[in-house]
């Protein structure tokens, strides 16, 4: 990529100042809007405020993902445990090219694990559980954590000039400075890249919707669909 090229900073999210139990939701969900005319990878990085923490990560594409004891709608998931951290501190995850095409959206959720679940989980190394943590309890996060998602993509040009990426395959090593392109013919290719805004969060939109903390927002769409239907009548 362009040596000169400006890495927007991770977005903190204030998760600690949710209050889960108004909506009983077991994560903090975010959406990602995916749509685009050539296959993409997403890639996901996390840091917590506090290194010690470890959480669950699920996905689901084009609708909310859902995970307890009754009910598992999800695309994907994984576990971020401490002794998973790189040097800068940040877990990471993606989802390659293959998986995205005809999907619109991505929707992820984040829970903190408790502690007896960081035992049964992430205690160390050589000991990983590798089934889903799974509970019906309202996520509880005790530290903020700050977030960022890029998109990228392996492209060439056909003999028609348009853009086109079948055989090609966005590999795990694609950073914020490189994408890795893994090919299988000897076509020559590019690379795209797209440092997304800040996710939705939907946790946080429910979770201050009532009336009493945006009376200028319900008073003015009230007082506007009064007068629309009085104009109308």
């Amino acid at each position: 990529r362009d040596p000169n090229l400006i890495i927007p900073s991770m977005y903190l999210q204030n998760v600690t100042s949710i209050n889960s139990t108004i909506n009983n939701l077991l994560f903090n969900y975010h959406y990602i809007n995916i749509i685009s005319s050539l296959p993409i990878s997403v890639h996901f990085e996390i840091r917590s405020l506090n290194k010690s923490l470890a959480y669950l990560f699920i996905y689901k594409f084009d609708q909310t993902p859902q995970l307890n004891s009754s009910i598992h709608i999800i695309d994907g998931w994984t576990l971020f445990c401490p002794f998973n951290l790189t040097n800068d501190d940040i877990y990471r995850y993606f989802i390659d090219n293959q998986q995205t095409p005809g999907h619109q959206s991505l929707i992820f959720g984040i829970r903190e694990l408790n502690s007896t679940e960081m035992n049964n989980y992430c205690l160390n190394n050589s000991s990983i559980n590798t089934s889903l943590p799974i509970t019906d309890e309202p996520f509880s996060f005790t530290s903020n954590y700050e977030l960022r998602i890029y998109t990228s993509g392996c492209y060439y040009l056909d003999d028609n000039n348009n853009w086109k990426s079948d055989g090609l395959i966005v590999g795990s090593l694609t950073n914020l400075y490189e994408t890795e392109c893994l090919s299988t013919h000897l076509t020559t290719f590019a690379g795209g890249f797209i440092v997304l805004p800040a996710p939705i969060n939907w946790s946080y939109v429910f979770a201050n919707a009532d009336f009493i903390k945006n009376k200028t927002v319900y008073l003015t769409m009230i007082f506007t669909s009064i007068s629309y239907i009085v104009l109308l009548i």
